[in-house]
Formats: C-alpha cells, structure tokens, sequence
C-alpha cells in the first residue's frame, strides 16, 4: 500500500489502523514504493509502523539490442514468446514536435499510423505502468520499454501486463 498520505479523518487506512491499535491490536505497513522525492512517504499516521520496502533475492533479466549492435539490460516478467532476431522499429517521442503526453504515454497520445507495429519508449511519471502497456497496444504498438526518468530513480521494475 502506498501512494502519498491525505487528512487522517479521510484516510482509510489510518481510521483502521486506530481502530485496530484501540483494540490493541499492532498495526504496520508499508511506507510505500514512490520517489525518491520528498514527501513521497505513505501511511504516516503517527500510531502506524512505516517500514521500508524490501528487496526481492532473484532477477527478472530483458534485453533489448539496437540495430547498431548495442544491448540495454532492464527487468520484465513476460514469460510468452519473444519477438524473435527480425529487427523491430522502436519510436520514442520525447523531445520531439508530437503532443509532449505522448513520451508518457497517456491515453491518447499516442498516433497509431507513427506506432502501429512498433515497439514504443515510455517515460514513467502520471499514469500507471500497466496503463502505459495497454495505451500502447490500443495504438497498435507491438511491445513497450518503460524508461525511468530523474523524478522516478534508478529502480527498476517488472510488472506483469
């Protein structure tokens, strides 16, 4: 659990939490997997336990290799078939005159004539990772490499689409 702190009275899980420490009973969770900017913290009530994440003990390896021969390692749990040694174009609007949501792919933003068939960069930020993955696929886009950005850190992170 995760994702900021609101006003104790409409955070529901610091009400549950004082409900169930007025019955003696110890509450811990999560402080969350935002940042690494400030006040990113969550569930920061004062009658709460805030633990950091931990670490899993094992790597989900993905490489993706560019036309020029060089290899970019990154994490995914995609365990289907892979798309093979034809070379694939990969798009990534960043930086570019295209509509600026479209370097986070937001619903919407993303032309289908300039995706359709290709793999597409995504910069994390806004909108959920999984969104991403399905905002590219409705434009017809072929497979997604999710890029982090100074504001989202070095972690990298597998999610399952």
């Amino acid at each position: 659990l995760g994702g900021g702190s609101a006003p104790y009275f409409h955070d529901t899980i610091a009400i549950g939490a004082f409900a169930a420490v007025e019955r003696g009973i110890f509450v811990s969770c999560s402080a969350g997997n935002s940042g690494p900017t400030k006040a990113s913290l969550a569930n920061v009530a004062p009658w709460i336990m805030t633990v950091g994440a931990g670490t899993l003990d094992r790597d989900f390896p993905a490489y993706a290799t560019l036309g020029n021969k060089k290899r970019f390692s990154g994490v995914s749990l995609y365990s289907g078939k892979g798309m093979g040694n034809k070379p694939v174009s990969l798009v990534y609007f960043k930086g570019s005159n295209s509509n600026q949501s479209a370097s986070i792919c937001l619903a919407g933003s993303l032309n289908p004539d300039l995706v359709r068939g290709k793999v597409v960069i995504c910069d994390r930020g806004i909108n959920a990772r999984v969104e991403k993955g399905k905002v590219v696929k409705e434009a017809g886009g072929i497979g997604m490499i999710l890029a982090n950005t100074v504001a989202s850190g070095e972690e990298l992170v597998a999610d399952s689409h």
